[in-house]
């Protein structure tokens, strides 16, 4: 073998060796400097620096330095913090007491009971009791339940009433007729002591539903196929064949475009003429 590669082998390793002292030799001094120093209390000045941390050090329980804040001038006036904007959305405004309006409206809760609410104009009412006088401080406000059943009502003419005292301030009612499949409406008014009544407002009509089954009777449906075999007509009649061909292309086309059409989803029959 060449002796310039045993030589370059043999530097190497004594190079890896004394890598490797030098580690081992630090690591040894730096032990022996350890326990010297836990023992005897202190470190040799003579070693270089210890590049170790004293077991149990960490300045854990140390405060961090808090730096002092600048001083306040007083006579300067402080920087005002910006505030942004923030948009809201408006305010929804309040249903009003009133529309202005001078009306009764009746409606049906069940084939017993009726249900009212109404408005009446102050100017209105006003003036009526301008009008009645010294009568004004005895009027009470009534509610006049008509039965108008099968009649054309003219104020006058109803087959019975019914009187209804409703106290200042109360703007709904709930009245109890008992009488299902009936008609009604109701006038709201003033009442003297005299028994005279000052009506404000009429209220619309309505009728009560019965309060059992109804006996009517619908009518008979026929379906599509009894209707098709109702209207189909054999080609042995007479008629030619062209003719029942045509009729036959027809029917289709308009049972089809039934069958796609929305209305035929509310069912697929037509009453029977």
């Amino acid at each position: 073998m060449d002796k310039a590669i045993i030589k370059e082998i043999f530097l190497l390793i004594f190079e890896v060796f004394k890598a490797l002292y030098e580690i081992l030799w630090k690591k040894i001094k730096n032990l022996f400097g350890l326990t010297w120093d836990r023992f005897f209390g202190f470190s040799d000045v003579s070693s270089e620096q210890a590049t170790y941390q004293e077991w149990g050090v960490t300045d854990e329980d140390k405060w961090p330095s808090i730096p002092e804040a600048p001083p306040i001038n007083l006579e300067e006036p402080q920087q005002k913090i910006e505030r942004k904007e923030v948009a809201y959305l408006p305010k929804t405004p309040d249903l009003p007491d009133g529309y202005g309006d001078n009306r009764i409206v009746l409606m049906v809760r069940d084939p017993e009971w009726l249900f009212t609410y109404w408005e009446l104009r102050k100017d209105l009412m006003d003036s009526v009791l301008n009008t009645l006088g010294a009568m004004a401080h005895t009027v009470k406000i009534i509610l006049r339940v008509y039965d108008v059943t099968d009649i054309i009502f003219n104020g006058y003419n109803a087959h019975k009433h019914l009187d209804i005292q409703v106290t200042g301030g109360t703007r709904s009612w709930y009245i109890k007729v008992s009488e299902p499949n009936r008609s009604f409406c109701v006038d709201i008014g003033f009442l003297t002591f005299n028994d005279t009544f000052w009506a404000l407002s009429r209220s619309n009509a309505v009728r009560t539903p019965c309060m059992g089954v109804s006996d009517v009777v619908d009518e008979k449906w026929i379906g599509i196929e009894k209707l098709y075999e109702k209207l189909y007509v054999p080609v042995d009649t007479g008629i030619s064949e062209s003719v029942f061909e045509r009729a036959h292309r027809n029917w289709q086309e308009s049972l089809k475009e039934y069958v796609s059409s929305p209305e035929s989803l509310s069912g697929l029959a037509v009453s029977k003429k």
